[in-house]
């Protein structure tokens, strides 16, 4: 999968020109036209967002792309942007009134208008834009001025995540064994009997039992790390010695 985050070096036209071009058109549309273009590139820009936040990998396709993905839809777009902390809670209520009121357009062939109260209190209930220092005179103003800047700062949310080194990072820790002792000493003598048990294993075991002990070997370096401390220079040379074992040994008994 190709690394999805966007260039901290895009121009403003590479990042918000798609919002100019939504911008010109919005004029022309009537309220239905207005609310669910408005809709679509929040649902767009939404799933860019959370591309750009997400571990690269085939997984994260999944989650976002096809049918029946679970980031999918703009409703999971929002509770997931927010979920992780990508967008703001008043941006996270703006889609969401947003949603409802794509809702009751998207899901009849009546005529809908944004005057009819319920949706009103939605468009009404949004915040102003932070960047428009015009008073929006219309409901539909309202609402087309409260989420053009709302997908701009989408949008501006999106290049910066690289810019700020902001991206999802795997977490996930592995159980390690350590080795039976109260000191170093017996801690590392419990290691070199392992290793020993295991290279006696390698080389007297075949197929699937064979495999099963390398992974046991390839494990060994990080069980070293979690022993106490070396007391004394011999101590150190000894911990070094069974590292080096253990590369040669993984060598020796390649898959």
């Amino acid at each position: 999968m190709q690394d999805p985050s966007p260039d901290p070096t895009a121009t403003e036209d590479e990042v918000f020109g798609g919002i100019n071009l939504l911008a010109r058109s919005l004029d022309d549309l009537d309220d239905r036209g207005l609310v669910l273009s408005l809709s679509a590139f929040a649902e767009d820009a939404l799933g860019s967002l959370l591309k750009a936040y997400l571990i690269p990998s085939e997984a994260t396709t999944q989650l976002l792309e096809g049918f029946n993905a679970p980031l999918g839809t703009l409703s999971a777009r929002i509770k997931g942007a927010y979920a992780m902390g990508l967008i703001t809670k008043n941006q996270f209520s703006d889609l969401e009134r947003l949603r409802k009121i794509r809702n009751d357009f998207a899901h009849t062939w009546k005529p809908v208008s944004l005057a009819q109260p319920k949706l009103a209190a939605l468009a009404q209930a949004m915040s102003y834009s932070r960047i428009d220092s015009r008073f929006p005179t219309t409901i539909g103003e309202k609402v087309k001025s409260s989420i053009s800047c709302l997908l701009i700062e989408l949008r501006s949310a999106e290049h910066q995540l690289p810019i700020r080194g902001a991206r999802a990072r795997l977490s996930g820790n592995p159980l390690i064994a350590g080795f039976a002792g109260n000191d170093f000493a017996a801690q590392l003598g419990e290691a070199q009997k392992e290793l020993a048990r295991i290279q006696h294993q390698l080389e007297t075991t075949e197929d699937e039992e064979r495999a099963f002990n390398r992974q046991l070997l390839a494990a060994l370096p990080d069980r070293f790390a979690v022993v106490g401390r070396p007391d004394t220079p011999q101590q150190q040379a000894e911990l070094g010695a069974l590292y080096e074992q253990v590369r040669t040994l993984l060598l020796q008994h390649a898959a």
